[in-house]
């Protein structure tokens, strides 16, 4: 649906715009995923709660498409948010894994990108049909996202795969199983040096555009065994 710029080192300060989807807002586990990269790209951040946005649902009117292209119908805080996202370098989409998805009030956001892209439809190398956007320049898209579940198959695959219709195949994504557990005081010594992986994820995004391949399989990773963590789940 829309275009991320290509990957490349960061050498200046960068406008960087967090979308904070998780009901939980500053307690969020995920947050802490995120702030942990923010601090590897040793960069500051504008944190966006959509729980405390003003995002009404998409009415699905196409108004945005033909009466006023570009612009939403509805008057509510979108507009503004999505000025906001045109406008930073980096987006970082920090939700955690709701039924599958994204909670509700995350997907509201999502649903209003709808002003950002157009009717006119073309396919890319792989014959998929898409939206072209309006504006040459997309943001580059982050995804980090926490789940309570200790597996990644079967659970972030509907997740992924929007993200990556959305955004581009190429979306870097930090995808935490076991995140219930960066609340869990007993459980620091697993969580620390996850946590400190995620910062280093920030800091080679920031050298290189991309987070190493090695970096990316100890976040892939669950924290515990998938055993022991539903062991402690069912307790």
């Amino acid at each position: 649906m829309f275009c991320s710029t290509g990957n490349g080192k960061i050498d200046s300060i960068m406008n960087i715009l967090v979308i904070n989807g998780s009901p939980k807002g500053v307690r969020s586990d995920t947050l802490k995923l995120t702030r942990a990269f923010l601090r590897g790209l040793k960069e500051n951040a504008e944190i966006i709660d959509t729980l405390k946005a003003s995002i009404k649902p998409c009415l699905g009117c196409y108004s945005c498409w033909y009466k006023t292209p570009g612009v939403c119908i509805q008057e509510d805080g979108t507009a503004e948010l999505l000025a906001k996202i045109m406008n930073a370098d980096l987006v970082i989409w920090s939700t955690p894994l709701y039924c599958y998805s994204v909670p509700a009030n995350c997907k509201a956001l999502l649903d209003r990108l709808l002003p950002l892209s157009s009717p006119v439809q073309y396919t890319n190398k792989d014959g998929n049909t898409y939206h072209s956007g309006r504006s040459e320049r997309f943001p580059q898209q982050i995804l980090v996202s926490g789940c309570g579940f200790p597996d990644r198959k079967g659970n972030y695959d509907a997740l992924v795969f929007q993200f990556r219709r959305m955004f581009g195949s190429g979306i870097p994504m930090i995808l935490c199983t076991e995140a219930p557990l960066l609340s869990v005081p007993e459980a620091v010594p697993v969580t620390t040096p996850y946590l400190a992986f995620a910062e280093k994820a920030g800091a080679e995004f920031r050298e290189k555009g991309v987070i190493s391949a090695g970096t990316q399989a100890v976040l892939d990773a669950p924290m515990i065994s998938p055993e022991e963590y539903r062991k402690h789940v069912n307790s």
